[in-house]
């Protein structure tokens, strides 16, 4: 039986998506987001869209465009391309 992630409610992540605890050391602009936003980052740094991140964390599209708002606000950024690149360059991927 393969590995599962658990996510701090204790029900276990879907296969691909990594569970992310907040680290104090973490590079700057990320200890602003939560561990669900880094997840989030992650996905569209994988090239994911919208829909399939829903489907991925069991959100519904409206919850991943809201933390994607909040994670283009936090990180400075406007638009996905830009957050990729952050995440990329900060070790997400």
């Amino acid at each position: 039986m393969p590995f599962l992630a658990m996510g701090s409610d204790g029900t276990p992540s879907p296969p691909g998506v990594d569970v992310v605890e907040t680290d104090p050391s973490a590079p700057a602009g990320l200890e602003h987001l939560t561990p669900r936003q880094i997840e989030v980052l992650r996905l569209v740094a994988r090239g994911m869209t919208n829909n399939e991140i829903a489907e991925a964390l069991f959100l519904s599209r409206r919850t991943v465009h809201a933390h994607l708002r909040s994670i283009f606000h936090k990180l400075g950024v406007g638009h996905r391309s830009a957050a990729t690149r952050y995440a990329i360059q900060h070790g997400l991927l």
